[in-house]
């Protein structure tokens, strides 16, 4: 069987790392994948060296959330020459990561079995019609990483991501306490808001990894000016995510409620990196608070400082060896490949 991935970036981040964990099981089925995304991000030479084909599609950059009247001109340009594009692919059935692209791939599946990974929770209303249209045009299979982000298209199959096993470390907890945020830079994962909370905590070191890939670069700038401020490592991206939880006592991941179910949580579970979170979007279905991680109900950096220094006074080893056991019951990547790869066998080609 042909499959064609679509993406909407060919940067790395969460979606585009959870297929990459796809491939190999793709290609060990037998199936030949062919990894389509706009742009040249890293994205290409990752899955061809994981035996994917790579194309890239002629879809532009475009702001997050509401479009202007120029985007939103140009995407409907872009869509029917995506269109174009997939009605020439000869692919047995497609599988799209971003929504961005289920206009084209309505216009263009021709009958051919469509799979739409729902894996961000959409906050613009007229793009979650856009796509709910969509989804019905191609008679998508929508398979959602979370109940939070399945609530916004009716009722479909739940898949919990899975990540590869990262060592588990027990950690001695010394002071300077070393807490840290990974992830890309923009407000949906909360860095001003952990810096915020980072001013109210003693006997600390600061670490945050990511970049700016797809937020304003107001966001960043503020960031920066707050973080100058502070003892703060600033790593920028990084590839190997387990170096960088190597090195953290407490990993906090301050999300609003556009977040879905973090990859880096399932990653901290398995290292044994105790997580204290927002209890924002789909967070509360993976961390249970006291047992697994700590979650902060009130979403602000006044909260979370005092949700810290609460952990820092619990048996952090056992709530680290608790996540770990999540992590192997619930999150590992073989799962998450078989139960994908059981819904692309099913789609009735």
């Amino acid at each position: 069987m042909k499959i064609l991935f679509l993406e909407q970036f060919s940067e790395l981040g969460g979606g585009q790392r959870n297929l990459l964990d796809l491939l190999p099981a793709v290609v060990e089925r037998g199936w030949s994948p062919t990894v389509a995304a706009p742009g040249s991000g890293p994205l290409f030479g990752e899955a061809r060296v994981l035996g994917a084909d790579v194309s890239p599609i002629p879809l532009g950059k475009y702001s997050n959330g509401h479009k202007t009247a120029s985007e939103s001109m140009q995407f409907g340009l872009d869509t029917f020459r995506m269109a174009r594009w997939i009605r020439r692919s000869d692919a047995d059935l497609i599988s799209v990561g971003g929504a961005r692209v289920l206009p084209a791939v309505a216009l263009a599946s021709r009958g051919r079995p469509v799979i739409f990974q729902a894996q961000h929770f959409m906050t613009d209303a007229r793009a979650l019609g856009i796509s709910r249209w969509a989804i019905r045009r191609a008679r998508a299979t929508v398979i959602a990483n979370s109940l939070h982000v399945a609530a916004q298209y009716g009722t479909p199959r739940v898949i919990y991501n899975g990540v590869a096993e990262i060592p588990f470390a027990v950690r001695n907890f010394e002071q300077p306490w070393r807490i840290g945020l990974i992830g890309r830079i923009a407000p949906m994962k909360g860095q001003v808001d952990f810096l915020r909370a980072a001013r109210r905590i003693d006997d600390a070191r600061f670490v945050i990894c990511g970049s700016p890939m797809f937020s304003p670069g107001s966001y960043a700038e503020e960031m920066y000016r707050l973080a100058s401020r502070l003892p703060v490592d600033m790593l920028g991206w990084r590839s190997d995510v387990a170096a960088v939880l190597r090195d953290l006592d407490i990993l906090t991941v301050p999300s609003t409620p556009a977040e879905a179910t973090t990859r880096v949580i399932l990653e901290a579970f398995s290292a044994g990196v105790p997580v204290v979170a927002y209890a924002a979007g789909g967070i509360p279905e993976i961390i249970r608070d006291g047992e697994n991680g700590f979650l902060v109900p009130e979403c602000t950096p006044e909260a979370l400082a005092r949700r810290i220094d609460d952990a820092r006074g619990c048996d952090l080893r056992s709530i680290a060896r608790s996540a770990r056991e999540e992590w192997e019951r619930r999150f590992r990547i073989d799962r998450y490949r078989s139960e994908m790869l059981a819904v692309y066998g099913a789609s009735g080609y």
